[in-house]
């Protein structure tokens, strides 16, 4: 599943009101590869758990592919 940017733009508005930064460092961090507030709100066995995830892209591809990543975009997107 493929994000359209105007999904990303909503994922990365949500994320950002969520922890309490602005878009503008969110999503500079997350251009630099950097997911340091996000991994900062998750205990650290699931941070660890996650960047391992992210930081391989077929990985990355089969949790978004996932049935309950596609449930939670559903109920984002609609």
């Amino acid at each position: 599943m493929e994000l359209n940017q105007n999904q990303i733009d909503y994922l990365l508005k949500a994320a950002s009101q969520k922890l309490g930064v602005s878009e503008t460092k969110l999503r500079s961090e997350l251009s630099a590869g950097t997911f340091d507030r996000l991994l900062g709100t998750l205990p650290g066995s699931e941070a660890k758990k996650l960047t391992a995830a992210l930081s391989n892209p077929v990985t990355a591809q089969a949790v978004l592919s996932s049935p309950q990543a596609k449930e939670l975009m559903k109920k984002l997107f609609g």
